[in-house]
């Protein structure tokens, strides 16, 4: 799901950033994207380390 958000969410701002206006809003959206997409080809979400978060199930 964060690799289609993130995709998704750069796309659009490629495409569309003059309906948001805001450059501070765009970049943040931007790292944002960045973001995910670096959590999602990594297998690692620093946000999830931060909050001491574990999805993974133990046997």
């Amino acid at each position: 799901m964060r690799g289609v958000i993130a995709v998704a969410l750069i796309v659009y701002l490629l495409l569309f950033s003059e309906q948001i206006g805001d450059m501070l809003l765009q970049v943040s959206l931007l790292i944002f994207a960045v973001m995910n997409l670096i959590s999602f080809a990594i297998g690692w979400c620093p946000v999830y380390q931060i909050a001491d978060i574990n999805t993974c199930k133990k046997g």
